[in-house]
C-alpha cells in the first residue's frame, strides 16, 4: 500500500516538474517574439494556457486558450527554441485573424489548408530569425509554387480557389505535411445555434458535392480526427479549466481579437523605421481584415431617405379605436387609417461602371444584376425613381436613365458594355456636378462606382456620399480617398 502511494506521489512530482518546464518553454517563446517583434506585444500574452494532464500530443487553440500537453511541448522543443517560437506564432496568427471562428458549412479540409498556408506566408514575410525552422526553406519554395498557381494567399481567396479548383491528393498531402502546425479540432463540431460565425466566402452545398476531392477530404478529416481523439477527448476541455463555455468554434473570445488586431496593425506601421519593408504581407492582411465586409443589401440601404408613399400605414394605425367606432356607432369608425406612409427608399442615385480594358465584362454584368436585384426585391427603391447608370473609362461613354421597374428590366435584358479604354474617375464626378446644376438630380443620395481601382481619383470630396465598389480586395490601394466608402463586391 505504501509502495503504491509512493509511486503516485512520485508520478505527481514528475508531472508537476514537466508542467513547470513546459510553461517555461512557452514563456521563452513569448519573450522571443516580443523581443524581435514589438508590434506583437498586445497579442503574445492574450491567450490563456491550459495543460492537458495525462494526455499526449495536444497543441491547439479555440480562440481563448492554448491547450497543450507537456510531451508535445518537449517534442517541438527538441527541434530548437526557434521552431517552437514559430509554432506559437502560428497559433497566435490564427487567433488574430479569427480563423477558428467559421461557418458550419465550411469544407474543413480546405479551410484548414487555406488558414495554415495564409499564416505561414505571413510568418515568412516577417523574415524574423527567431521563427526559422528546419522546414523554412522547403515551405518558402512551396509557397512560391502555390502563389504562382492560385494567386495571392489570403485565407478567403485561397479557400475559394481550393473549392473551385480542388488540389490533387498528392498536393494535399504535401501541403498538410509542410504547413500543419496545430490541431484544428476545436474549431469545429460545436453547436453554433447561439452564435453566428463570420462568413468565409463558402461555396454552396452543390459546389461542395461536385468537388472531386470532397469525399476524399472528409475521409481524410475523419481519419485525422479519430487519431486525435485517441489522444485528446474534446469534452475533456471542460475538465481542464472547469469552463462550461468552452465549446470550440462557437466560443466567442474572451480577448477582443478585433482590438488586438487593430493594435498590432498600428504598432507594425509605427515600427516601420526599425522593421523596414519586412512584414508587407502581414500589414496587407491586417489592413484587409480591418475593412469590414458589409452585406451589400444593407450597404445599399445607407443611401435611402425618408419619403411619403401613397399606401396605408399599418404601423401607426390603431385598430382598437377603429373597431370600437364601428361597434359603437355602426358604420362610423372613430379613426381612419393614414393614407400616406413614411418609407426609406432611394429616389436619385448614380451607378457608375468602370468599363476600362482591365475590368471584366461578365463581372460588370453580375454587379449590375445583383445591384438591381437587391434594389427591386428589398423595397430599397419605390415605384418611381431616378437612377443614372453611367459607363465610363477615361471619359463618359453612356448614361442610361431608369425611371421605373420596366426600365430596369429592359436595361438588364439589353445591357451592352461600352468603353474599354483607360481609367479616370474624375469625368464621372464632373458629369454628376453638371446634372445637379441642371436639376436633373434634385435629391442625389450618392454615387456607387464599380471599378478595379486602377485609375485617377478626384482630390476633393463631393457634396454627396461616394462608395467605390471593388472587384476584389487587391483593388483597394492607398490611393483611395479617405472620404470615400470602400466595399468589396462578392459575386
Amino acid at each position: 500500500m505504501g509502495s503504491k502511494s509512493f509511486n503516485n506521489e512520485h508520478k505527481d512530482r514528475e508531472l508537476n516538474k514537466d508542467a513547470i518546464l513546459a510553461e517555461k518553454i512557452i514563456a521563452a517563446a513569448q519573450d522571443k517574439i516580443v523581443a524581435s517583434m514589438r508590434f506583437m506585444d498586445s497579442a503574445v500574452f492574450a491567450l490563456k494556457k491550459e495543460i492537458a494532464l495525462d494526455k499526449k500530443g495536444v497543441f491547439m487553440v479555440d480562440g481563448t486558450t492554448l491547450y497543450y500537453s507537456s510531451d508535445e511541448i518537449f517534442a517541438r522543443m527538441k527541434r530548437g527554441l526557434s521552431s517552437f517560437t514559430h509554432d506559437y506564432m502560428h497559433v497566435l496568427l490564427h487567433c488574430i485573424f479569427k480563423h477558428y471562428y467559421v461557418s458550419e458549412k465550411v469544407n474543413r479540409l480546405y479551410w484548414d489548408l487555406a488558414s495554415d498556408i495564409a499564416v505561414e506566408e505571413m510568418i515568412e514575410s516577417l523574415g524574423a530569425p527567431c521563427l526559422n525552422t528546419p522546414e523554412s526553406s522547403e515551405r518558402r519554395d512551396e509557397l512560391k509554387r502555390i502563389k504562382a498557381k492560385r494567386g495571392r494567399l489570403s485565407v478567403d481567396r485561397l479557400y475559394k480557389s481550393f473549392v473551385n479548383d480542388p488540389p490533387i491528393e498528392a498536393e494535399v498531402g504535401l501541403m498538410r505535411e509542410l504547413f500543419t502546425v496545430d490541431d484544428h479540432l476545436l474549431w469545429y463540431g460545436a453547436d453554433k445555434s447561439s452564435n453566428k460565425p463570420v462568413e468565409t466566402s463558402e461555396a454552396s452545398d452543390d459546389e461542395l458535392e461536385n468537388s472531386s476531392l470532397q469525399d476524399q477530404g472528409e475521409n481524410q478529416q475523419r481519419s485525422f480526427d479519430d487519431d486525435i481523439d485517441t489522444k485528446f477527448d474534446i469534452t475533456s476541455i471542460e475538465e481542464l479549466g472547469n469552463n462550461e463555455e468552452c465549446d470550440g468554434a462557437a466560443l466567442l473570445s474572451d480577448q477582443d481579437w478585433d482590438k488586438i488586431r487593430e493594435t498590432v496593425k498600428t504598432a507594425l506601421e509605427m515600427d516601420d523605421a526599425s522593421f523596414g519593408d519586412v512584414g508587407g504581407t502581414m500589414k496587407r492582411e491586417l489592413r484587409y481584415a480591418e475593412e469590414k465586409r458589409i452585406d451589400y443589401s444593407t450597404f445599399l440601404r445607407k443611401f435611402a431617405a425618408n419619403h411619403e408613399t401613397l399606401k396605408v400605414d399599418d404601423d401607426s394605425f390603431d385598430y382598437i379605436m377603429y373597431t370600437y367606432g364601428l361597434n359603437r356607432y355602426r358604420d362610423m369608425p372613430l379613426i381612419e387609417p393614414l393614407e400616406y406612409k413614411d418609407e426609406k427608399n432611394i429616389r436619385d442615385l448614380v451607378i457608375a461602371i468602370d468599363t476600362s480594358g482591365s475590368t471584366d465584362g461578365e463581372l460588370v454584368k453580375k454587379f449590375v444584376d445583383k445591384s438591381f436585384e437587391i434594389l427591386c426585391n428589398n423595397d430599397v427603391i419605390g415605384a418611381k425613381f431616378n437612377i443614372h447608370v453611367v459607363q465610363c473609362d477615361a471619359e463618359i461613354q453612356d448614361d442610361t436613365v431608369l425611371k421605373n421597374r420596366d426600365d430596369v428590366d429592359g436595361f438588364l435584358r439589353n445591357l451592352e458594355i461600352k468603353g474599354l479604354g483607360g481609367t479616370d474617375f474624375r469625368p464621372v464626378f464632373h458629369y454628376i456636378n453638371e446634372l445637379i446644376r441642371k436639376k436633373e438630380l434634385r435629391n442625389l443620395r450618392g454615387l456607387l462606382y464599380f471599378t478595379d481601382g486602377k485609375g485617377t481619383y478626384p482630390k476633393r470630396k463631393p457634396v454627396y456620399d461616394t462608395a467605390f465598389i471593388f472587384v476584389d480586395d487587391d483593388a483597394c490601394g492607398d490611393d483611395v480617398p479617405a472620404w470615400a466608402m470602400k466595399v468589396y463586391f462578392d459575386e
